[in-house]
């Protein structure tokens, strides 16, 4: 089976980046023919045939355009027996909605910027992508239900795929050997509770809710870690006005540990 998977380089920080190189990845070592169509910077796969999607460096409204059409003419090459596509693409037969809903994400925001073209273009590619798309794939529940309330899409079209966990990555038999430094790393005390927020989209991902849960909480030693990249000064100024300002931590944007340092 000859399989075209449509996707941004991967640059291995972010969560929709580790999702799409493990399924990449993964068809490769089930035996399929994977190509993977991918504007200029995705590093050769293993096993998997590349296609460099010509997408010039436009401002950012003009590379979603450029994308999209660079797609659609890779695709309408034929020969495809499956095309799935993580961006928002003209012709595919799965959609992954890594990101969520677009829609959904600026009705949080509410701000006029998010009224500006470049969302107005993205909008117009998420609608024709929720109409025409034959099979729709969310990473949460939430998910699935913006995309069929917003855009009135079938539930039988959309199917919830959580993102894979490395078992062996994460396994707790690491625990005893990383958790004393890490802990001594981000300050916190030695009995105390703490919480890993991690995640960029502060706003989205619900960070003022975990700093005002913290609040809530009768232990006081407790303490919050927030791992990421954003605006972090509203949040720093929620903390301080409920008093947490010693109990939340910002550790910023981190990479990954190498599997050889577990």
């Amino acid at each position: 089976m000859r399989l075209l998977i449509i996707a941004r380089p991967f640059v291995f920080h972010g969560g929709v980046e580790h999702a799409t190189a493990g399924l990449v990845q993964a068809l490769v070592e089930h035996g399929y023919d994977v190509h993977l169509a991918s504007p200029p910077g995705q590093p050769p796969i293993s096993g998997a045939t590349l296609h460099r999607l010509p997408v010039p460096p436009l401002p950012a409204v003009g590379r979603v355009l450029a994308l999209a059409v660079a797609a659609r003419r890779l695709v309408a090459s034929g020969g495809w027996d499956v095309v799935q596509s993580h961006e928002r693409t003209l012709c595919q037969q799965i959609y992954r909605a890594g990101e969520g809903c677009h829609r959904a994400y600026l009705a949080s925001r509410d701000r006029p910027a998010a009224r500006g073209l470049y969302h107005r273009v993205v909008l117009a590619l998420e609608r024709r992508v929720f109409e025409r798309t034959l099979r729709i794939v969310a990473i949460a529940r939430a998910g699935k239900r913006e995309i069929e309330t917003l855009y009135h899409v079938d539930p039988g079209r959309v199917s919830v795929v959580y993102n894979g966990v490395d078992l062996e990555r994460f396994h707790p038999r690491h625990r005893a050997a990383l958790r004393p430094a890490a802990r001594e790393e981000a300050g916190i005390p030695a009995r105390a509770w703490a919480v890993l927020f991690v995640g960029s989209g502060f706003e989205r991902k619900g960070l003022a809710a975990a700093i005002e849960a913290l609040a809530a909480l009768e232990d006081r030693a407790s303490r919050l870690l927030v791992v990421g990249k954003g605006d972090t000064a509203p949040y720093g100024a929620l903390a301080a006005r409920l008093g947490l300002t010693e109990r939340v931590m910002w550790l910023g944007r981190r990479r990954l540990r190498p599997p050889d340092a577990l």
